[in-house]
């Protein structure tokens, strides 16, 4: 490659990934993903979360309920709530409704997704997954509850 073509090529990148830097300490992969089922690092979630002071909470579709207990867990782990240059991103979401369900077995209801924040501010890499499993029958609060105790009950 001639070096026109090398500088052409890292001025293309520095046009399409903008000037932002990104932290040289970046955690390595937090979670992976092998047959539908997340495996997260525990002591580096751990690390992160002790470390983040403001948390961001979006639940998926907006539900007053979800986000009010979303921002509770945060402020009992210690962590101010506030949308803008959050640290962590705690997302809660209902499973897909289109699986295909074989009853009577448990399945997914719901996810608390944890993220990172993003280096233009949206959601990054993703940190931890905590999925609540039970019957489809269970009321949605009943879920958002549940999950949250999950996670209490792991990290706190």
């Amino acid at each position: 490659m001639s070096m026109y073509a090398k500088s052409l090529a890292v001025a293309l990148c520095v046009a399409a990934f903008g000037t932002e830097a990104v932290p040289a300490q970046s955690p390595a992969l937090a979670c992976s993903k092998e047959k539908n089922h997340y495996s997260c690092d525990k002591p580096q979630f751990i690390r992160i979360l002790k470390d983040a002071r403001v948390v961001a909470v979006e639940t998926q579709p907006y539900n007053r309920i979800s986000s009010k207990a979303l921002e509770d867990l945060a402020r009992e782990l210690g962590k101010s709530v506030q949308s803008d240059s959050a640290d962590l991103i705690f997302l809660l979401e209902p499973a897909d409704p289109d699986a295909i369900y074989f009853g009577p077995n448990d399945r997914e209801l719901a996810s608390l997704r944890v993220f990172s924040r993003g280096p233009r501010g949206g959601r990054g890499q993703l940190l931890w997954v905590e999925s609540f499993i039970g019957q489809p029958d269970v009321p949605w609060l009943m879920v958002v509850h549940g999950v949250i105790q999950q996670f209490k009950a792991e990290f706190k």
